[in-house]
């Protein structure tokens, strides 16, 4: 798969699955939303630095996204470590980046079914944790 497909992945679905790895090397599978801006997806946490899968990120750990809808995830973490999945890099979105009013009006428009939601993702905490998705080198 190409980056240009996650992209289109990350786009289209609104729940995806992101694929990182406990300290012991297991992999396991968080549903959470992505927003795409001039073609880069982005991703934030809601729950700030408290989100494990946004520790094993900064830590360096391997991350990737499930190629299909994500929220089966929210079902079954397990499932959806059986779907296809494609590893990519992050990297740190500075909260006061002027990209970040763009990924909050993304955020609105693509998840508008859900502004209680939404607001939660455009907390302080939530934009602290911006993280842009980028192809591995």
């Amino acid at each position: 798969m190409s980056f240009p497909e996650i992209v289109q992945v990350l786009d289209e679905t609104q729940v995806v699955a992101v694929v990182t790895t406990r300290a012991d090397g297991r992999p396991t599978a968080t549903p959470i939303w992505s927003m795409v801006v001039d073609g880069v997806p982005y991703v934030r946490s809601v729950n700030g630095r408290d989100a494990w899968w946004y520790r094993h990120v900064r830590a360096g750990r391997p991350v990737a996204f499930a190629l299909a809808d994500g929220s089966i995830a929210e079902r079954d973490r397990d499932a959806a470590l059986g779907l296809p999945r494609e590893s990519v890099a992050t990297e740190y979105v500075p909260v006061d980046d002027e990209i970040q009013q763009r990924i909050d009006d993304e955020l609105r428009r693509k998840y508008s079914y859900s502004p209680e939601s939404v607001d939660a993702m455009l907390s302080e905490a939530a934009r602290s944790c911006t993280l842009r998705v980028v192809a591995v080198d």
